[in-house]
């Protein structure tokens, strides 16, 4: 899907890994894309699969961390991807994941430019779709950005979820008009 929004636009790439979201988009022509992640090591590999993949050109990696880099970034981005690891585990840190998530969404939705997308994921098992869409409402009301939903997203159907066991359904998405 990040493919389909990337021709001509210029991408945050956050959580990097090693840059499956980067390639995709440098192979749909996007025009310049910042893959910044914490491990200097998935990085350097984010730079390296660029490479590989396409052609690299119009890539940059960073090797920091992500809250704090969004934080100082004076930067806007037409696209900008929040693809977090998982944050809570456990029902007791719930409350924590949530705000975390907020937070975080919060400063990824200010380094979007307007008109822009906002690609954000939760990983938490504990964090249902529910949680999720009503903390990112929260985060764009604080943030004073108009934001609008245009795609909810969901793991592949490789990964099934029980009827018995809904915590099974640990990926959620959304993919967000910013204005």
């Amino acid at each position: 899907m990040l493919a389909h929004y990337s021709t001509g636009k210029t991408i945050l790439n956050t959580f990097c890994f090693t840059g499956g979201f980067s390639v995709y988009a440098l192979q749909a022509g996007a025009a310049n894309i910042c893959s910044v992640g914490i491990s200097e090591k998935a990085v350097q590999l984010a730079a390296e699969n660029a490479t590989l993949d396409s052609t690299g050109k119009n890539h940059t990696t960073i090797a920091a961390d992500i809250p704090k880099y969004l934080k100082n970034n004076k930067e806007a981005y037409d696209i900008v991807v929040l693809d977090t690891p998982t944050s809570a585990k456990n029902l007791r840190k719930k409350h924590q994941a949530a705000m975390g998530c907020k937070h975080l969404n919060q400063l990824g939705i200010k380094t979007v430019k307007p008109g822009g997308l906002l690609f954000t994921f939760s990983r938490s098992q504990v964090i249902d779709e529910t949680l999720f869409a009503n903390t990112i409402t929260a985060t764009g009301i604080k943030a004073g950005r108009n934001a609008r939903i245009l795609h909810r997203l969901g793991q592949n159907p490789d990964h099934p979820v029980s009827l018995f066991h809904p915590e099974d359904h640990y990926l959620k998405g959304l993919v967000l008009l910013i204005d």
